[in-house]
């Protein structure tokens, strides 16, 4: 996805929201659609930095912020700018509140809209020209979409989503990928994993499957406990070994 962007009228503006990890910026970044609304953690120093966006699920960042905020935080202290992406405009939350099947009438746009601010990062003056996508439940499956349509993202990490083929969307490409899932996930079952990773070996594309026994929906964005640590761990060296190399 190739978008002529206006970048001068969305410049970073906006309130520090502190979380237990780190501190991160209310800030708005452009696209298409309209301004995306995001919590930049910033990774230190004044190097060229790789971005990272993050993209919730069908619960939003607030149910779990501190444990969102924290895993940005660290994805920001590893060396990469750390985005929590709100994804959903205005519109879309008054008609999830109607209870709207959201997701699947939107799902290409919010693919298109993550594309948009990936290549508006890739082009500023401090950016590595890499960008990864971190997407946990509906947000993997926006992350694996987002990744198949534009060959700019240069990695994904899927926590127990789903393959956006399902979905209409085509799927040009994947990137590397690693894809997270809890074995006792009743609500998107592994399974989905594992059928996405065979679709993504068959592209030719690097990808890894891990399954962590026990674990239910929802674990990743907690990095406290056995499991979610060592998901993060898992994340930021595939980051690091996809993002690093020039």
């Amino acid at each position: 996805m190739r978008h002529a962007l206006i970048l001068a009228a969305f410049l970073f503006t906006a309130s520090a929201v502190q979380a237990d990890d780190g501190a991160g910026e209310k800030i708005q970044l452009p696209a298409k659609e309209r301004p995306v609304q995001v919590t930049l953690f910033r990774a230190p120093g004044t190097a060229p930095r790789s971005s990272v966006l993050m993209l919730h699920g069908a619960g939003g960042f607030e149910r779990q912020i501190v444990d969102y905020s924290r895993y940005a935080a660290a994805v920001a202290k590893s060396g990469f700018d750390a985005y929590l992406v709100y994804y959903r405009s205005e519109d879309d939350m008054k008609r999830l509140a109607a209870g709207e099947n959201v997701f699947e009438a939107r799902i290409g746009d919010w693919a298109k809209l993550v594309d948009d601010v990936a290549d508006y990062l890739k082009a500023q003056t401090n950016s590595s020209g890499k960008v990864a996508l971190i997407g946990f439940s509906d947000g993997g499956t926006i992350a694996t979409g987002a990744a198949a349509q534009d060959t700019g993202i240069t990695a994904a990490v899927v926590y127990y989503g789903t393959d956006a083929q399902n979905f209409g969307i085509e799927e040009k490409r994947f990137p590397p990928m690693l894809l997270l899932h809890g074995q006792d996930d009743t609500t998107i079952t592994w399974m989905n994993s594992e059928l996405l990773a065979q679709h993504v070996k068959g592209s030719a594309a690097p990808v890894e499957f891990v399954l962590y026994p026990g674990e239910k929906h929802g674990f990743g964005a907690n990095t406290t406990t056995k499991h979610g640590a060592d998901a993060l761990r898992r994340t930021l060296a595939f980051l690091h070994q996809r993002l690093d190399h020039k």
